[in-house]
């Protein structure tokens, strides 16, 4: 079956028709370097905190099921070098509950220029959510199970356009090493057709690329593997502005698939799919709707949910996806720097017939995040003489 007439028709009248959220806004997983020109050579300590339990009760035969419960911890040291440029260095701490110890601690460290209308950045990056991926593309839970990204990024902010681009070195090789290095390369844009205090329209452009390859690792006999996947649809919000209902939001994706590996290894070598979206906004409380229809779509790096290949039996296939999934949101800045969020997302699979007759699953999630910034001293940036 051919992608999707209905689909394309949907599509082709959201692109007729700015800016809006990703598509299921977590602004509590936000966690991006703030600059301030008047905060120039100050030295601050930084404290991001993430609260977690995220618990799936899913039982068809596609995603895996479990639940994540826990916490992270990123103490970092900051310092403003000019009102252009900053760094900051710290350590990453995850623990589950459940287990001894932290179950992850690695290095953090960035440093980031501020231009009039785009920045860069090397080393850890605004990553995960801050992307604004859709979910087939890009799985939110990263946030939890790969939290640090590494590499380059280079934004742009204009009126009219905004993009992300960058570069997640995720695994490096050296000669000998018996395993592949890795690393995705992704590009997030937004072209804002209408601005204005009722209505914003726009039309996002999603792509990423995942690669896991390399010269000098012993596998020799193993191919590389390249995966491609592109997003394009059109976003439309109308600012309601009521005391209760806030935002309507609609948008509409046409997503792809492709393998463009030397040697295929992957059940299907290309596909696709329709991604629906409709938000409705209310005061701390919102109602999100998705609608995915897909032909043999694969993401490597998006949820299991929406994928044509299984994460729970792996060689398992169903290249027709079908899903309806409702999110009921409560989302609140309940103090000062401390965000709470907490949903409930059942979910229709209208192909498959799972275990409980029904084909209605859910997931529950809640999140609490606290960020603190604490001014330490001022520091002048003196200029050190060379010989």
């Amino acid at each position: 079956m051919k992608l999707f007439f209905p689909g394309v028709a949907f599509f082709l009248l959201a692109i007729c028709t700015s800016q809006t959220q990703a598509q299921v806004d977590y602004p509590v997983f936000e966690n991006k370097i703030e600059m301030n020109p008047a905060d120039s050579q100050k030295l601050s300590f930084n404290l991001y905190n993430l609260n977690y339990v995220n618990n799936t009760e899913w039982f068809g035969n596609i995603p895996l099921s479990g639940t994540l419960f826990g916490y992270e911890l990123i103490p970092e040291i900051q310092y403003q070098i000019s009102p252009k440029l900053i760094m900051k260095g710290g350590i990453y701490l995850k623990k589950e509950f459940g287990r001894p110890n932290y179950t992850s601690v690695e290095p953090t460290f960035a440093v980031k220029y501020q231009a009039k209308h785009s920045s860069y950045l090397i080393g850890t990056l605004e990553g995960n959510l801050n992307h604004g991926y859709i979910e087939p593309i890009y799985d939110y839970k990263l946030i939890i199970n790969e939290p640090l990204e590494n590499g380059f990024q280079f934004k742009v902010n204009t009126k009219p356009y905004s993009h992300d681009f960058f570069i997640n070195w995720r695994v490096a090789i050296h000669p000998g090493d018996p395993f592949k290095e890795q690393f995705d390369i992704g590009y997030v844009s937004k072209f804002k057709l209408i601005t204005n205090n009722k209505i914003d329209l726009s039309v996002p452009v999603q792509f990423l690329y995942s690669h896991k390859g390399g010269q000098y690792d012993t596998l020799s006999n193993t191919p590389l593997t390249s995966l491609t996947n592109t997003a394009i649809g059109g976003s439309f919000t109308y600012h309601v502005n009521h005391k209760l209902l806030k935002n309507i939001v609609f948008d509409n994706y046409y997503v792809n698939y492709k393998d463009i590996s030397g040697t295929k290894r992957q059940p299907f070598n290309e596909g696709n799919g329709f991604l629906s979206h409709l938000l409705f906004d209310f005061k701390n409380v919102g109602i999100d709707l998705r609608y995915w229809n897909a032909q043999g779509y694969i993401g490597p790096r998006g949820m299991a949910l929406f994928q044509s290949v299984s994460e729970k039996y792996p060689g398992l296939v169903e290249k027709h996806r079908e899903l309806l999934i409702v999110s009921f949101i409560y989302d609140k800045e309940i103090f000062k720097n401390v965000d709470f969020d907490f949903r409930i997302i059942p979910y229709k699979d209208f192909i498959e017939k799972i275990s409980s007759g029904t084909g209605l699953e859910y997931s529950y999630e809640l999140y609490l995040k606290y960020r603190l910034n604490v001014f330490l001293k001022k520091i002048k940036n003196t200029i050190i003489p060379t010989e």
